[in-house]
């Protein structure tokens, strides 16, 4: 079998069925792989058996609940370390990816040597026709970014169109080697949400372009290891999602993060002259509805985001984490 070109890193958190399904789908892959498991549960009694049958995927365990951009950052330091692949592919473990995706993306990064980072269109596993990403942009009015199409039909013209763009999800994100290196991770400031927002920005800021290939396709099933958390856009923001005071915080805090990170100029000028309004549109319904601990959230997070230190010089990201363990699922 060939060497492999990428390395597949994929976060669990109790999510040992999706995981294992989402491993079947890449060993199928017409493209040999290794595979990262990073298990932030941690150590999920029910993950190694059920990743049994692939003795060749690394298990990492985190040392606790360390967040999503964090666990990446471990497994891509494994990576570097111990792999010569020229690509990262971080990938949720609630997908499926089709036997040529991740041919089709190592094969339009060679004939693209200026492009760092890509990104495949992604379905709804439940409704294939579906659009779940088709390309994304950055958006300061929203302090965050947005994707053109979002449940619309997955073929509409957009969506089947290669661009460069201004986002790339971390569902699915395709990074070359010295990209990754070069950019160090994702900030573990971002416990949770919008980290791939603020990996882009310091992407663009690097010069670092970033191009949507539609042809390669990932099926999402959307909630998968945030399950609890109502993962999904179209209930994220629902008064009845208990974990909405959680998810407010973080999604307040972060956004204002970015912006005291990346928004320069007219960039932040749009960004604090849209900011009452985000709010408003947010804190509305809640209070209709009774949430006040959502608004209480949102603003405590606005207000943790402002006392932050911005000098912080350990966003490099790839900081090994104590107690941290790694070990293949089952040796031979």
């Amino acid at each position: 079998m060939a060497t492999p070109q990428t390395c597949v890193i994929s976060v669990t958190y109790r999510g040992s069925v999706d995981t294992a399904a989402c491993v079947r789908a890449l060993r199928e892959s017409t493209s040999s792989v290794h595979i990262v498991v990073v298990d932030t549960t941690p150590n999920d009694p029910l993950l190694k058996p059920a990743l049994d049958f692939d003795s060749d995927v690394r298990l990492i365990c985190a040392p606790g609940n360390v967040g999503f951009g964090r666990a990446n950052n471990l497994a891509i330091r494994w990576a570097l370390d111990n792999t010569s692949c020229d690509f990262l592919f971080l990938l949720n473990n609630d997908t499926k990816v089709l036997p040529n995706t991740i041919g089709l993306l190592e094969d339009a990064m060679a004939t693209s040597p200026n492009v760092g980072v890509m990104v495949p269109r992604i379905v709804r596993l439940d409704e294939p026709q579906t659009l779940w990403y088709g390309g994304g942009e950055i958006d300061w009015r929203r302090a965050s970014a947005f994707t053109p199409g979002d449940h619309g039909r997955a073929d509409a013209p957009l969506a089947m169109t290669p661009r460069n763009v201004t986002f790339a999800t971390g569902c699915a994100m395709f990074i070359r080697r010295s990209v990754a290196l070069a950019l160090g991770g994702f900030d573990p400031r971002f416990f949770i949400y919008e980290e791939d927002v603020e990996l882009c920005l310091r992407a663009r800021e690097q010069g670092i372009r970033i191009r949507y290939i539609p042809a390669s396709l990932v099926l999402h099933r959307v909630q998968g290891s945030t399950q609890e958390s109502g993962a999904d856009r179209r209930r994220f923001w629902s008064v009845d999602n208990a974990h909405l005071p959680f998810l407010a915080y973080h999604v307040m805090r972060n956004r204002m993060l970015n912006v005291r990170l990346h928004a320069r100029g007219r960039n932040r000028i749009v960004a604090l002259a849209f900011l009452p309004l985000m709010i408003l549109r947010r804190a509305f319904p809640f209070a209709l509805a009774g949430r006040f601990d959502a608004i209480a959230a949102m603003l405590k997070g606005l207000a943790d985001s402002t006392c932050m230190n911005l000098r912080d010089t350990s966003i490099a990201g790839l900081d090994g984490e104590a107690g941290c363990s790694s070990e293949h699922v089952r040796r031979r």
